[in-house]
C-alpha cells in the first residue's frame, strides 16, 4: 500500500513529487517500543515462552484455569500476545505477573524449566518493569487514536511522553520508583522477604 515503487506512496509521488510522507505515529511508537535491552528481550521472550506452553494444548489451559479458580485469583487465564496488536504487550505482561505464583505452581507441576524464571527476583523484577512501562506506552497509544487526533497534537503527546520518560528515569536514579508501581511493589515485597 505504501511501497515506493507501486504503492499509494509512489503514486501520489508522480503527482506532487514534493510531497512529504511520514510513518504513522503509532507504528512509530510501536517500532520503537520493540528495541529495548537484552535483559528485558530475553524476559519478554520467556513471557511469550510461558504464555505458549499453557495456551498452546487445551489440557493445559484447562488445568491452570482450575488452579487458578482454586487459588481464588482475580482473573484465570493467560492472554496471547499479537505483534499485530500493539496493546497486547502490555496486557499479557500485567496478567501473566499477576498470575505469577499459579503459573510457578503450574509450571513446577509440568516438571517445565520455564518455572525457574518464577522464582528469580531477577527475572520476575525485570518482568514487573517491562508491566510498568508497556502499561505508560498502552496509555500513550490509546490517546493517540480518535477522530481529533492530528500530527500536531500526536507530536505534542510524543514529546510530553519523552519528557516524561526522562523525569523517571531522574527518579529511578534517585530511588523513587512511584511511576512503575508493581516493580515498587514487588520490590518492597521482595525487601520485607528478605530475597
Amino acid at each position: 500500500m505504501t511501497g515506493k515503487t507501486s504503492g499509494v506512496w509512489a503514486k501520489i509521488s508522480k503527482i506532487a513529487p514534493h510531497a512529504i510522507f511520514t510513518h504513522c505515529m503509532l507504528h512509530r511508537e510501536s517500532l520503537a517500543s520493540k528495541t529495548m535491552g537484552l535483559e528485558l528481550k530475553f524476559a519478554f521472550d520467556q513471557v511469550i515462552k510461558i504464555v505458549n506452553f499453557v495456551k498452546a494444548r487445551p489440557l493445559n489451559s484447562r488445568l491452570f484455569r482450575k488452579l487458578c479458580s482454586e487459588m481464588g485469583a482475580e482473573h484465570e487465564h493467560l492472554l496471547l500476545h499479537s505483534d499485530v496488536r500493539w496493546l497486547s504487550r502490555g496486557k499479557v505482561l500485567n496478567r501473566l505477573f499477576e498470575l505469577r505464583e499459579p503459573l510457578r505452581i503450574f509450571l513446577e507441576s509440568k516438571n517445565s524449566e520455564l518455572s525457574s524464571h518464577l522464582v528469580n527476583v531477577d527475572w520476575l523484577a525485570a518482568l514487573a518493569y517491562l508491566a510498568d512501562i508497556f502499561e505508560h506506552l498502552n496509555t500513550l497509544n490509546s490517546s493517540m487514536q480518535g477522530p481529533q487526533t492530528h500530527l500536531i497534537t500526536l507530536n505534542d503527546k510524543i514529546a510530553r511522553f519523552m519528557a516524561k520518560r526522562d523525569v523517571w528515569q531522574q527518579r529511578v536514579s534517585n530511588g523513587i520508583l512511584d511511576n512503575f508501581p508493581q516493580l515498587k511493589v514487588f520490590l518492597q515485597l521482595s525487601e520485607a522477604v528478605g530475597v
